[in-house]
């Protein structure tokens, strides 16, 4: 396991930002986060549109002053903090899709504004539901892997090394190492060399995610506890 270096958690801040600014936080949010959240809600049901249209009431959740103070005062995970804000969003929607089946208005719920008839949304109830979920834990690790692999072939492009290109040919093409050897014009001692040193810098790239969310030790060592049978 990594070393664990104590430090304010930068999703954390990046959601204080969001919620104040905007603009370039919130950019940092959906850009490492929204593919796993729209992934979830595709596989609730819905449509593309309306998968879209819930994702997005997810994010405006997030950063709203209440949702943001009240997570930080009992401590959620922030794993567990989105997941409960989607499944809340998720359960929302339904809830004002069946209403419009039913004859009522078809004004879109916002989450910013309240519940479908003006309530204010039962913050502390939806922040409680904090029961793992075996969809949303194997889409959370896909998408760490997506960010480590963002990392990595950052890291291999500044480099001019060629980890990044030989573990992507490998899980994306499925070659064998001599094919591998031969594209990249290496030897296949060199290949194995190279999906070695790139799968132990992938991982480190995961664990780093892992720790950029976790706001103490004891999350991130509960976050590699409970994902770690997805890292092979």
């Amino acid at each position: 396991m990594a070393e664990f270096v104590e430090f304010p958690s930068t999703m954390w801040t990046a959601i204080s930002h969001a919620r104040r600014q905007g603009g370039g936080a919130l950019d940092l949010l959906l850009r490492k986060y929204r593919p796993v959240i729209l992934a979830f809600v595709r596989n609730a049901g819905f449509g593309p549109e309306d998968a879209e249209d819930v994702t997005q009431e997810v994010f405006l959740a997030l950063v709203r002053d209440d949702v943001l103070a009240k997570a930080d005062r009992v401590r959620g995970k922030f794993r567990s903090l989105l997941l409960a804000v989607t499944r809340h969003t998720i359960s929302t929607q339904r809830k004002h899709d069946g209403r419009i089946k039913r004859g009522g208005g078809a004004r879109r719920v916002s989450l910013e504004a309240g519940g479908p008839d003006g309530e204010p949304l039962p913050v502390e109830t939806f922040l409680a539901d904090t029961a793992p979920d075996d969809t949303f834990d194997p889409l959370w690790i896909q998408n760490l892997v997506r960010l480590g692999m963002d990392a990595l072939e950052t890291e291999c492009t500044k480099e001019g090394t060629p980890y990044y290109r030989a573990l992507a040919i490998f899980t994306s093409e499925g070659l064998g190492y001599p094919e591998i050897a031969d594209r990249l014009g290496v030897k296949v001692g060199d290949v194995k060399n190279y999906i070695h040193q790139a799968r132990l810098r992938l991982r480190s790239n995961v664990l780093r995610e892992v720790q950029a969310y976790s706001s103490s030790r004891d999350e991130y060592e509960a976050e590699i506890a409970a994902l770690m049978k997805y890292l092979d």
